[in-house]
């Protein structure tokens, strides 16, 4: 059976996907679906070409069969990939190693913006203006930091004041607006772009009531509708400034709307919320549901994954939910990880090869008691010794006596 794919000035007849058994799979098909949860899998992205039997031998030890796709709809997805609504090429970025010298010019990097952030969240709450111009500055040294290795600036966002909490995470969603665009092939001056709307998207929290901003526990009907005024707050406070980006606007009015209409402030339906906003919203969402607050304890990134996972198509877009999983990884640095042999680490650096395999620093034996710090790189230990160094779980952050910010600010193992 096939249908017809209607496209400006052609027309392209598509085969449907079809099912296979695994072990009927070649190398250079094409993997679309799998007959599970993908998250039940080390695979991060429904979606990947077959390239070594060892893919083939992975996807066997999870899966029964497959659905793959035909050349024809493998070109279709990749002709109608947009980013930031622009009709470039995707830039393809290099993936360099997580060092020493990466981690100390991340570290400065984030003590400036950090630094930054804060100040003109006080200038606001005080009446003041925004120096635009600062912030992008600030901007552009972070985006040369996330050009060169997005996992220094994303280990250096896990050092966190639950007391500052809007400041830190107005940081933190830049900070991944920028990791994930990058992830997207956006030039630098998207990149840009991206890190000012991600950085100044909750600046309208500034005129919300201390008591209801960082009230702990559920707020009232009448304390949520004070929260709800946020964005439009935030939209007429960057309205008067003349050199802000008009993107930056949207994103501070918009991000809390929803592709099926049920967002506020003003119920947008899917074809009224721009792609720059759809990727900080999802940002946004996830540094939400990781971090910790005066009333609440961080859930796991895997956690948070599942959350975009589950409302996609209707609260965020598939295809950049489906993005940022791949982008962010099931074990992004600084999670607390679990392997099937009991011991407890945290994971350093993404293996952009073997995801699922990344390199850790092993803090607590399998009785969960403090034991010398090894750092290990699972992809060379996979499939060895029973297949005991693969990672069972995500631990949260304070599990067993664990704080990621304790081991960055005493200085990491990283190479």
């Amino acid at each position: 059976m096939k249908k017809t794919i209607s496209k400006p000035g052609r027309t392209v007849s598509s085969n449907v996907k079809r099912p296979i058994p695994v072990a009927g799979l070649k190398i250079g098909m094409y993997v679309a679906e799998l007959d599970r949860p993908w998250l039940e899998t080390p695979f991060l992205l429904q979606g990947f070409r077959i390239e070594s039997l060892e893919d083939i031998d992975t996807l066997a030890g999870y899966c029964d069969y497959v659905y793959v796709e035909e050349p024809e709809q493998q070109w279709l997805k990749g002709e109608q990939r947009t980013l930031l609504e622009q009709p470039t090429a995707r830039k393809i970025y290099p993936q360099n190693a997580l060092n020493k010298q990466s981690f100390a010019v991340a570290g400065a990097t984030h003590k400036n913006a950090r630094q930054l952030t804060r100040s003109f969240m006080d200038d606001v709450r005080l009446g003041r203006g925004i120096n635009i111009q600062d912030v992008k500055t600030t901007v552009s040294e972070c985006v040369k930091s996330i050009m060169h290795n997005p996992d220094a600036l994303l280990w250096m966002g896990k050092i966190r004041q639950k007391d500052e909490y809007t400041a830190e995470h107005s940081l933190n969603v830049g900070f991944l607006a920028m990791t994930f665009g990058r992830h997207l092939g956006a030039s630098e001056e998207e990149l840009n772009v991206l890190g000012l709307c991600g950085i100044l998207h909750d600046v309208g929290k500034m005129k919300t009531p201390l008591e209801v901003l960082n009230k702990e526990g559920r707020l009232t009907a009448e304390e949520f509708q004070i929260m709800k005024s946020h964005p439009v707050d935030g939209r007429d406070i960057l309205l008067n400034h003349k050199d802000v980006h008009h993107s930056a606007v949207d994103v501070c009015y918009s991000h809390h709307e929803a592709l099926d209409g049920s967002g506020y402030p003003r119920g947008l339906q899917s074809s009224n919320i721009s792609e720059i906003t759809r990727i900080v919203t999802i940002c946004d969402v996830y540094d939400a549901i990781t971090s910790e607050r005066v009333y609440k304890t961080g859930q796991s990134s895997l956690e948070a994954l599942k959350v975009l996972y589950q409302n996609r198509e209707t609260k965020f877009d598939n295809r950049l939910v489906t993005e940022f999983i791949e982008c962010i990884g099931l074990y992004p640095p600084g999670s607390i990880v679990e392997l099937k042999n009991g011991e407890v680490g945290i994971v350093i650096s993404t293996n952009y090869r073997h995801r699922h395999l990344p390199k850790a620093l092993l803090v607590r034996d399998s009785n969960k008691m403090p034991t010398k710090e090894t750092v290990v790189n699972l992809e060379k230990k996979a499939g060895s010794e029973n297949n005991l160094y693969v990672i069972n779980t995500v631990l949260a952050n304070g599990s067993h006596g664990i704080r990621i910010e304790k081991y960055i600010k005493r200085g990491l193992t990283i190479e």
